[in-house]
Order: structure tokens, then C-alpha cells, then sequence
């Protein structure tokens, strides 16, 4: 199970560069299952290394539209 939420304002979360926190995502998996963990894990980080694909969950302005994001992501690998 995967959840995203999204800070505009952005929270302190004591970060090493200093800056606010404004993407967060949790990943919950049985304990036997790290592999497919794993594996989303990876997709996150890849995603989250594209300034653009930043920029737009930062720009979506409803939920349907941070999911069309995710989703275009997601084909893209």
C-alpha cells in the first residue's frame, strides 16, 4: 500500500540542505514481501529525481490531477 500527501507550504522536518519538506510518501508491505517494497521504493526515488515531475505535483491543483501525474510517470518506465 502506497500514500502520497503534499505540503504547499512546507514542513520542517530538520533536513540536512535546511529546506522545507513539501512531498511525502509512505509505504506500508507485509514483512515478507520486500522485494516488491523495494521496487516501489525505487520508482519513487526515480521519480522524485526529475525536477519537472517535482514541479508538477508542486503545480496540480486536485487529487485526479496528482494521480494523472503518478500515472504518466509510472508509463514512462
Amino acid at each position: 500500500m502506497a500514500t502520497f500527501g503534499r505540503s504547499l507550504s512546507g514542513m520542517d522536518f530538520q533536513s540536512l540542505d535546511g529546506k522545507l519538506t513539501h512531498l511525502f510518501f509512505l509505504l506500508i508491505a507485509p514483512e515478507n514481501s520486500a522485494g516488491t517494497h523495494l521496487k516501489a521504493l525505487a520508482q519513487v526515488s526515480r521519480l522524485m529525481k526529475d525536477p519537472s515531475f517535482r514541479k508538477r505535483l508542486m503545480g496540480a491543483h486536485t487529487s485526479d490531477d496528482i494521480y494523472a501525474i503518478f500515472s504518466e510517470g509510472d508509463e514512462k518506465r
